[in-house]
């Protein structure tokens, strides 16, 4: 049983403000704190995403709201890095999804908790493609990062076409102030990116999934943070409307 695939499939500027009047001052920035998915060509696809964050702006929650019910994601972290998440609320996949680093501080496993049965996904490293593949089976996924960390292709072996982003290096995305984690595409971004941006620092111009080029539209506000996305494609579309929330930055 290929849970992970299963699982992932399911789930398919900085601003600088002055503080008192003496010679301190604090620097803050905008995080993503609502995402609502309208697809408008299946309204059974809509969904509405809140995320909150820990003190230090990691994202320490993730509700999913769409005609399935509610489904929740906490995560939990070790030096800054994801080490698991707790879901609730999903028809499938683990309970509890652990995240192993080796010495080098690189991702190099999954640990998935399955109503008590323990399946364990291997992940490999090339640094000079900077590119994690997890092997499930005969099967296995990857994620191609720019020198950013920000992710530019995604790839199985179980889906014959590749997603390929192009990002703007000159324009931030609306994950800007986030701390890129490989964890996170590997749990939400691979086959579902497009509900949460792909968590991408930067702004995503197109993407490409096989003959499909999608136009990717980017609104912005007074602020400049990205407000609105829409996806146009063949047969369709869908757009994303994001709601912000100024924090301080660490």
């Amino acid at each position: 049983m290929k849970t992970f695939q299963t699982f992932l499939l399911v789930n398919c500027m900085l601003l600088i403000t002055s503080c008192n009047n003496d010679d301190n001052s604090s620097q803050q920035g905008y995080f993503p704190t609502q995402i609502i998915l309208t697809d408008d060509s299946n309204s059974v696809n809509d969904k509405t995403v809140n995320i909150e964050y820990n003190t230090d702006n990691t994202i320490s929650k993730i509700e999913i709201q769409d005609n399935q019910g509610v489904k929740i994601k906490q995560y939990n972290y070790t030096n800054g890095k994801i080490t698991s998440v707790s879901n609730s609320g999903f028809l499938s996949g683990p309970e509890v999804r652990t995240f192993v680093y080796n010495a080098s501080g690189k991702l190099s496993s999954i640990i998935d908790d399955v109503s008590g049965t323990i399946e364990t996904f291997p992940i490999t490293y090339n640094s000079s493609t900077n590119t994690y593949t997890l092997t499930d089976g005969g099967d296995s996924n990857t994620v191609v990062l720019d020198a950013s960390h920000n992710p530019i292709v995604y790839s199985n072996t179980f889906v014959a076409s590749d997603l390929i982003l192009t990002l703007d290096s000159n324009s931030s995305g609306v994950f800007k102030n986030v701390t890129p984690q490989i964890a996170l595409q590997f749990d939400l971004g691979l086959f579902s990116g497009h509900l949460f941006y792909f968590f991408s620092q930067k702004q995503i111009n197109h993407f490409q999934y096989g003959v499909q080029n999608f136009d990717v539209i980017n609104t912005r506000d007074a602020n400049d943070n990205i407000t609105n996305v829409f996806f146009n494609f063949i047969g369709g579309g869908s757009e994303l409307n994001i709601t912000h929330q100024k924090r301080n930055l660490n």
